[in-house]
């Protein structure tokens, strides 16, 4: 039973790769080639519509962070520094 489906799955294969160059042999693409790319929008009227991102700073965002160094004889310093931004 497994021969058989090796058998059919190998015959398979060939027949389509006879089917694949049967075709009309052409260097150029069968149409226009469809990107990915998202063009700019050109419509005027249809701009207002599109919201744009706002971004509100209303006060500076501080945390405080951990620096850890190397003090006397290898030991652990750990200083706290306060960072804005």
């Amino acid at each position: 039973m497994l021969v058989k489906k090796i058998a059919f799955g190998v015959a398979a294969a060939v027949a389509l790769g006879f089917a694949a160059f049967s075709g009309a042999a052409s260097a150029a693409p069968a149409g226009p080639a469809k990107t990915s790319i998202v063009k700019p929008m050109t419509d005027v009227s249809a701009q207002r519509y599109v919201e744009r991102r706002r971004v509100i700073r209303r006060a500076p965002h501080c945390t405080v962070r951990k620096i850890v160094t190397r003090g006397p004889h290898g030991h652990r310093v750990v200083r706290t520094s306060r960072v804005c931004r």
